[in-house]
């Protein structure tokens, strides 16, 4: 109870120090980023975090404790009263690669039950073949009715202007929270005057091409960016499996075998031959991976969550990369400072590499 009025009572200040303004503006704000940087580097144990300068205009009020698969987030606020949610990305813990691994999708709008007391109701997207990674949506809803709180502790206190960031894991997580604060925000169970700007840094893909539209849509004209290293391996995950079931309902394949049927001998029986040797592959590695990243990684979770409920999975693992990219080219200058190295996968994928990249940013 202490925690949360002090909490209040730093957002408040905060608030009329700036008399209740917004701060946020739309479109990509280099040094907005290089703070959220800054900012996300203060989670100390996901990765060497130890040459990387401290916030300048942010201060951390709040550090949630651990939940779901070792997810954990900080609320920080600025001089000028904007908060930030920083979400924390992999740790070391193998329970912490659980969440990544867990990688099989579910619908964008459902229910996903934690624990007995906790059932998350979601929606992420209006498209209903919307699909997301079940892994980093058990990560949001770990944390989401903690950052719903501290919201309407900051919003109680005049603060409107949220920044939602997060670097690996995180911006995945990022990438589906801010669907969802969105969502809560069309149903007005958040306010229509608070404004929500995202920075997923080094985030993976998030979910299917579905998502990706809505998602695209509801944080259209410069409200939401992924930071992307060009030789970062980790945003070109997770694998996509694109069968013919993942393209929209009117596509000329949907009757393929319809049309080869009517085909005559023998080039009937060539194109069936061919178009199984497309089709099947590809729907075998989909049963596959919903097999063993889906069935068998919720056992692994339940292990660690033993009131979670596996839910259904949606049938496709087409991952899409989703939203607005600022992309930081690798060039050969950057390869003599961070060279490709055998011994240590994650060198392109650290903030130390991002913030070299982010810095050479040719704007303001």
């Amino acid at each position: 109870m202490h925690r949360v009025s002090a909490l209040t009572l730093i957002c408040f200040f905060a608030a009329v120090i700036t008399s209740f303004g917004q701060k946020l503006q739309p479109g990509f704000n280099k040094q907005e980023l290089l703070e959220m940087m800054y900012l996300s580097a203060q989670h100390a144990d996901t990765v060497h975090y130890k040459n990387i300068p401290k916030p300048e205009k942010f201060k951390i009020v709040y550090r949630s404790p651990t939940m779901g698969l070792l997810n954990k987030w900080d609320l920080a606020i600025s001089k000028d009263a904007v908060a930030a949610i920083s979400v924390r990305g992999t740790t070391r813990s193998s329970v912490s690669w659980l969440e990544n691994f867990y990688s099989a999708m579910v619908p964008a709008t459902g229910q996903l039950t934690l624990s007995k007391d906790f059932t998350f109701n979601y929606k992420l997207a209006h498209n209903p073949r919307a699909a997301v990674h079940v892994g980093w949506l058990l990560g949001t809803a770990a944390l989401s009715r903690d950052i719903l709180a501290k919201i309407d502790s900051c919003t109680q206190a005049g603060i409107r202007d949220f920044i939602v960031v997060g670097h690996s894991q995180g911006g995945a997580i990022a990438y589906l929270l801010t669907a969802y604060l969105r969502q809560l925000q069309q149903e007005n169970r958040i306010a229509q005057n608070i404004r929500f700007k995202t920075y997923c840094i080094a985030a993976p893909k998030p979910g299917n091409l579905y998502f990706a539209y809505d998602y695209e849509v509801a944080t259209a004209y410069g409200w939401a960016f992924n930071i992307i290293n060009t030789a970062d391996w980790v945003p070109e995950t997770p694998v996509s499996i694109q069968t013919i079931n993942d393209f929209n309902p009117l596509n000329p394949f949907r009757d393929a075998r319809g049309v080869i049927k009517k085909q005559k001998f023998p080039q009937n029986i060539a194109l069936n031959y061919a178009f199984n040797q497309l089709d099947k592959p590809t729907r075998k590695a989909l049963r596959k991976n919903q097999k063993y990243l889906g069935t068998m990684a919720g056992k692994f979770v339940q292990k660690q969550l033993p009131g979670f409920v596996p839910p259904a999975y949606y049938p496709s693992a087409n991952y899409m990369r989703a939203g607005n990219y600022i992309i930081l080219p690798a060039d050969e200058a950057y390869y003599k400072v961070y060279p490709n190295s055998s011994e240590n996968v994650f060198t392109h994928h650290l903030l130390g590499a991002y913030l070299y990249l982010a810095r050479k940013l040719p704007v303001p």
